[in-house]
């Protein structure tokens, strides 16, 4: 009874899984309630300090596996955060410490080659540092086996030691600072282990990054989002689309604080826009608040092309759940993307007038 009372719970807990929680997040639904992932600072020994903002670590991807590891081997951890679900896993380099001395050891057992359970100990002008080699830590991730230690300006450091787990003990010398030994229990030697300096990708940046979070690149063509024309016909976007021409499509909301600024500032530069041969087209992301657009275009003088939406265009553009307004995208007369702008800012609106210029 107990055995079929297991098997039936493992087989719901299985349904659960592929099942309410799969719908889930093909919602756009977050497991963790976007959450954002937390990065930590130990100071002194003593206390930890919140640098989540500031590494730029805190992703609301639902991080569920954390491996640290120096991936490109400057000296420093990077952070290979995998997604519980989404696209793509996130990679951080880390840009803070490979200047500084460094020195990394490399065990292997004689017993066991793994050598987990080893503890190294390093002397340092600021103290003895200390390590223990082991498996891995968190939720399904395995760190970097190699055990790194910063030296800060010591060019070299004045003893290490090795605790094998069972029991035996090495010492070694003066080791200067600077790449990876390789320790093999039982042998009265240092092997300098000669490792490459790898580049990472680096980070995107300005627009690149701004469209990374819609799910797009530049060069792409932008979905042909449903829209409606302000007496309720229906239009597609390539319909509004003229050989020739760029147009600039922005999206924004009654709502939105930003809008209210942004919206005059470009009924100002439609005339220079279209000079220029760019074709100015705003859509608005109102639902539940549609029936207000009219009113609220009146109410500022905006008499630019505006179309309405649904919430079926606002899942097509904002693909990564994430909803940015205003939202202005820069596309070619094929739809392709050429450029983008996020809120309004001082950079927006000299871009902008760049555009408009002739």
């Amino acid at each position: 009874m107990v055995a079929a009372e297991e098997q039936q719970e493992r087989a719901g807990n299985e349904s659960y899984q592929s099942s309410h929680m799969a719908a889930i997040f093909q919602e756009g639904f977050s497991f963790s309630g976007y959450e954002r992932d937390l990065f930590a600072l130990n100071v002194g020994g003593k206390r930890f300090l919140d640098i989540s903002g500031v590494s730029g670590v805190d992703a609301v991807s639902d991080g569920r596996g954390a491996a640290f590891a120096d991936l490109d081997n400057d000296g420093d951890f990077d952070i290979f955060l995998t997604a519980l679900q989404g696209e793509a896993h996130s990679l951080f380099r880390n840009n803070v410490g490979q200047d500084r001395r460094f020195l990394r050891v490399e065990l292997v057992g004689a017993r066991a080659r793994d050598a987990y359970g080893a503890t190294v100990r390093v002397r340092t002008s600021a103290g003895t540092l200390t390590k223990v080699k082991f498996g891995g830590s968190g939720y399904v991730s395995q760190s970097d086996p190699r055990l790194l230690f910063g030296l800060g300006e010591d060019a070299e450091a004045a003893w290490l030691e090795v605790l094998w787990p069972g029991g035996a003990r090495q010492r070694f010398e003066r080791i200067p600072a600077g790449g990876c030994v390789r320790i093999v229990e039982g042998e009265q030697r240092l092997e300098r282990v000669q490792e490459p300096r790898l580049r990472l990708a680096d980070p995107l940046g300005g627009a690149d990054a701004l469209l990374a979070k819609l799910g797009l690149r530049r060069g792409e063509r932008l979905p042909d989002l449903q829209l409606r024309g302000l007496d309720g016909t229906p239009r597609r976007l390539y319909e509004l689309l003229h050989n020739g021409r760029r147009h600039l499509v922005n999206f924004w909301a009654t709502y939105c604080v930003p809008c209210a600024q942004e919206m005059p500032e470009l009924q100002a530069l439609y005339p220079r826009l279209e000079r220029a041969g760019v074709a100015l087209i705003g859509i608005s992301l109102d639902t539940e608040t549609v029936a207000q657009v009219p009113a609220y275009l009146r109410e500022r003088g905006i008499r630019y092309p505006v179309y309405t939406t649904g919430p079926e265009t606002i899942a097509a553009l904002y693909r990564r759940g994430e909803m940015l307004i205003p939202l202005s995208l820069l596309l070619d007369d094929r739809g392709r993307v050429v450029e983008a702008f996020a809120g309004w800012t001082e950079r927006s609106r000299q871009a902008l007038n760049a555009l408009a210029q002739p």
